[in-house]
């Protein structure tokens, strides 16, 4: 049963706490071959193949061989993986092949969108960071380089380094709702802990039924205002 006096704005403060609390404690450490089920490449040589992108190895390199502006890495994520940060590992000894500009699509493969794109500084000759604290789990992230330092035609990258987590690396119980950590949402303050774990495990319940039917629900049918209103 829904708690006296509860509302939807409730549930959306709720929701916006367990986000908040659902990360677990992220070192800086790599979880790419961890949360990572593939990576494709645009083009590679014959020595610098997709694979030495995360060997962790300062002595090789992927690098493309095409036309200038259509090299690209594409990230297959395991489900559930939210990115923390993403980096870009550059090989600094050769200005050419360093990329200048970087381009961060996600989504979908059929329906990538543009997350963001970063002009990396000149005096970057190491880790560089393109996207960071994603909210929503991307099947698929694809790196796309527009433009190389001094006009150069390929992309060489000495590797890539991710931090992420799980969509639901939370475990829920009642002593997370302590007062303390309650300061920076005043509609769960003053309601009993029990009452907002109880509330909390059902929007969870309710977040994966809806994740494992909504392939199915989605598009419902094309500019049909109504029917996505009902839905909502």
């Amino acid at each position: 049963s829904v708690p006296p006096g509860w509302t939807y704005e409730h549930d959306m403060e709720l929701g916006h706490f367990l986000y908040d609390h659902s990360e677990k404690k992220l070192q800086c450490v790599d979880c790419t071959k961890e949360h990572i089920n593939s990576i494709e490449v645009s083009s590679q040589t014959e020595d610098c193949v997709a694979a030495h992108l995360t060997d962790n190895l300062t002595y090789t390199f992927w690098e493309s061989s095409g036309l200038p502006g259509q090299h690209w890495v594409r990230l297959n994520m395991k489900k559930g993986v939210i990115v923390k940060r993403l980096w870009l590992t550059l090989d600094g000894q050769s200005s050419s092949y360093v990329p200048r500009r970087v381009a961060v699509y996600g989504g979908t493969l059929s329906r990538l969108q543009h997350l963001r794109t970063v002009l990396i500084n000149e005096n970057s000759y190491q880790n560089v960071c393109i996207l960071r604290d994603m909210k929503t789990h991307m099947p698929v992230l694809e790196i796309r380089f527009l433009e190389c330092r001094d006009q150069g035609y390929n992309v060489r990258l000495q590797g890539i380094k991710i931090v992420s987590f799980w969509e639901w690396d939370l475990i829920l119980n009642a002593d997370m709702f302590q007062p303390a950590r309650l300061v920076r949402y005043p509609l769960l303050e003053g309601v009993d802990a029990d009452v907002l774990y109880r509330r909390a495990v059902l929007i969870q319940r309710f977040v994966q039924l809806l994740e494992g039917v909504l392939c199915y629900l989605i598009p419902l049918s094309e500019d049909s205002i109504g029917t996505f209103n009902a839905l909502r």
